[in-house]
């Protein structure tokens, strides 16, 4: 092999690997699609009756999507390559879903069975048909506003609250979180940023209450739990605070 031909081959190898090492940096850098991790609610798309007080939700997360169909919650996977988004095999709860509830949720599922591509419009997530037809078009859920705990992690385990007591939470606009924490009132801080949430250790007043029996333990365990929060869900009337490593901080209900 003349000298010359042996350069063109060195030279050939070196742009071969060159090409693997730059392939392997992409897909090293890809990282999740743009949409995961973030709290979304279907804003339009579904002419179903009640398909604004029942609006599906979902969060895209590590190859799962979940959220809640209008009735029942959903669970399934989910790939992506470029704009497009396969979603399979979603187990759906099975409660019975009447009157607009059943019929926004078979609407919505019939939608999503058909989702092939995606693409973000502004901070507005677009699901679409392989044609490109928009099919469902979905906004960040909002945790702003009044909920009522169904339960929170006490020590080691989460468990609802004692009978006869009760524990607010009010997620105002100004980035301030307020409420009854059983007897006392309490306040802090907090911010949200794609999904992800921070909350400032509460401050409480002082009043001290007798009955229920336990009820001040409760309060300072719930209290202690939701700077642990670093990220949430909305799921139809549900709003679940998630720690870093994704277990439950705490439940609610909307209020009224």
């Amino acid at each position: 092999m003349s000298w010359a031909t042996r350069g063109a081959w060195v030279a050939l190898l070196g742009l071969l690997l060159s090409a693997c090492g730059d392939s392997g940096e992409d897909v090293a850098s890809a990282g999740p699609a743009p949409f995961e991790r973030i709290p979304w609610v279907v804003t339009s798309g579904l002419d179903a009756p009640g398909a604004a007080e029942h609006a599906p939700s979902m969060t895209f997360d590590d190859g799962e999507v979940s959220g809640s169909a209008g009735c029942n919650t959903f669970r399934g996977r989910f790939t992506t390559t470029g704009d497009t988004l396969d979603i399979s095999g979603p187990a759906v709860t099975l409660m019975a879903c009447v009157g607009p509830q059943g019929a926004v949720e078979r609407e919505f599922l019939d939608k999503l069975a058909r989702v092939t591509r995606w693409r973000m419009d502004g901070e507005e997530l677009v699901l679409a048909a392989d044609d490109g037809q928009e099919l469902l078009r979905l906004g960040e859920a909002s945790l702003i506003g009044d909920w009522e705990a169904t339960s929170f992690r006490q020590r080691d385990a989460v468990a609802s609250l004692l009978p006869d007591t009760e524990i607010t939470a009010r997620f105002g606009s100004d980035g301030t979180l307020a409420g009854s924490a059983g007897c006392n009132r309490y306040s802090a801080g907090f911010t949200t940023d794609g999904g992800s949430l921070t909350i400032e250790p509460p401050v409480l007043t002082r009043m001290a209450c007798e009955k229920p029996d336990g009820v001040m333990k409760q309060e300072q365990q719930y209290v202690e739990a939701l700077p642990r929060a670093a990220s949430y869900t909305v799921d139809g009337q549900m709003l679940t605070l998630l720690a870093a490593d994704g277990t439950i901080v705490a439940t609610y209900q909307a209020a009224g």
